[in-house]
């Protein structure tokens, strides 16, 4: 049915734009213009006085950094996409928390041989540098909340390789130091429109420091969602396969807590080479995941837990779920697909394929466990002019929709599509409405990215601020 043009179906329903919480339980649909109107939902909770960057710079470049930080502080207007960005207010004003400049102490600068050995794309000692650099840092991380390191752009021959990535090496070697990090490229120095930069860099920061910029409101405040992504690794020593599942854990509201990395060599494998774990392997990372949201909720356990994946839940998997959450909890079981052949749908009463955009939140069961979900499209009540708005650029490529494959669980297709669409408006690494795929989904493989370049990442749990 996937490989069809369908020119027409009937039988569609449409979710409302879910709504973001931010301070004094105030809502918006718009994240910037939120945060804007009623600042940030932690404002309300005032554990955050001041945020303290520190840095790390190549010899002779730290001026960018320091100017990058006051203008942090700065308004900028919109220069792309003006109809949906709003006018960036600076930090302060933003969030209600004074942004200070780096100490003599925490401002470091790297030897001037790092250049040489970057250019000559000698990534092994760049890498090593930087790490040593960043430990430096260890007895006074009390003293700062983000660190940002500057990798300019002449430095490229050193970013990646086929099996190696430079930010995921110092996200994944720095992470059990506790460090929050963020990684500052040529692209934001020089990008023409200084408030989208601003936008992004300060909402990271400020979520990076422990802040919460938004809440999602809840579907259901007894509902907890995991997302699992794997990572394929071969072990240098005897050359066998192995896999790393990762997993993530969200509350009701959307909000993430640790991530899990969970090494197994119990697993198969289709002819795509995807894994799937054993009964006994899964069991182990729910259990763990269990743990997670237990510790975060005074021990509760959710009366329904739904786990995303990209791949197919096979029955060990599913057996292992089950009896890893008990009796008391429903479990639902949902493959998210997001590269579809389907195209040209429309709800109209016309003949051929349709040259729009559906409206976001528009949803098409097709079977009892399967349904269609258009997590890109059109949306209204998000621009100063009223008009409405794909995203908050163009109308083009034309979005087309996820496929959603339930394995267990029932009922209608609603609150299952409604907690995708919520949880897609839930990175705080970014500065745009939505991403096309659910947070659940988006951390959980970003996270297994790291842990394929980084092996030695296992069985422990980390915070996900440390790989935003």
């Amino acid at each position: 049915m996937l490989n069809q043009n369908i020119s027409m179906l009937s039988g569609h329903k449409r979710i409302e734009e879910p709504k973001l919480i931010f301070a004094d339980t105030n809502k918006d649909i718009h994240p910037l213009r939120g945060l804007c109107r009623y600042g940030p939902f932690s404002q309300s909770l005032d554990y955050l006085k001041q945020i303290r960057i520190a840095t790390i710079s190549p010899f002779g470049m730290e001026k960018k950094l320091q100017n990058l930080i006051k203008e942090l502080n700065n308004q900028a207007a919109p220069k792309i996409a003006p109809d949906y960005y709003p006018d960036y207010p600076g930090f302060e004003k933003l969030f209600g928390v004074e942004l200070l400049k780096p100490s003599d102490d925490l401002e470091i600068k790297l030897p001037k041989e790092t250049n040489t050995f970057a250019q000559s794309g000698n990534y092994k000692r760049i890498t090593s540098i930087l790490i040593n650099t960043i430990s430096r840092l260890v007895p006074v991380k009390s003293e700062f909340q983000v660190l940002f390191i500057y990798l300019p752009s002449q430095w490229e021959n050193c970013f990646k390789d086929e099996n190696f990535d430079l930010h995921d090496q110092i996200k994944a070697k720095v992470a059990p130091l506790g460090i929050p990090i963020q990684i500052i490229n040529d692209r934001a120095l020089k990008n023409n429109c200084r408030a989208n930069v601003m936008w992004g860099l300060s909402v990271a920061t400020y979520a990076k420091s422990g802040g919460i910029p938004w809440k999602v409101e809840a579907i259901n405040n007894n509902h907890a969602f995991i997302g699992l992504s794997y990572a394929m690794k071969t072990n240098k020593t005897d050359g066998t396969e192995y896999t790393t599942c990762c997993s993530q854990v969200y509350d009701p509201e959307g909000t993430g807590f640790e991530f899990i990395a969970f090494d197994t060599h119990e697993f198969t494998q289709d002819r795509q080479k995807n894994p799937y774990l054993s009964y006994n392997e899964m069991h182990a990372v729910m259990s763990q995941s269990l743990k997670i949201y237990q510790d975060s909720h005074l021990g509760k356990i959710p009366n329904k837990i739904v786990v995303h994946k990209t791949t197919a839940f096979k029955e060990e998997e599913i057996e292992g779920c089950f009896d890893a959450f008990g009796l008391k909890t429903t479990v639902e079981l949902v493959q998210i697909i997001q590269h579809t052949n389907i195209k040209g749908i429309r709800f109209d009463n016309k003949n051929g394929p349709a040259n729009y955009p559906l409206k976001r939140g528009s949803y098409l069961p097709i079977s009892k466990n399967e349904c269609l979900l258009w997590i890109q499209g059109v949306l209204e009540n998000i621009t100063k002019s009223g008009n409405e708005l794909f995203k908050e650029a163009a109308l083009k490529p034309m979005p087309k929709p996820v496929l959603l494959r339930r394995f267990t669980g029932d009922g209608g297709w609603h609150e299952t599509c409604a907690s995708i669409l919520a949880l897609s408006k839930m990175d705080w690494n970014n500065n745009t409405i939505y991403k096309s795929m659910p947070v659940s989904i988006v951390y959980s493989s970003l996270f297994s990215s790291v842990v394929k370049n980084v092996p030695e990442i296992t069985r422990r749990t980390y915070n996900y601020r440390y790989f935003m």
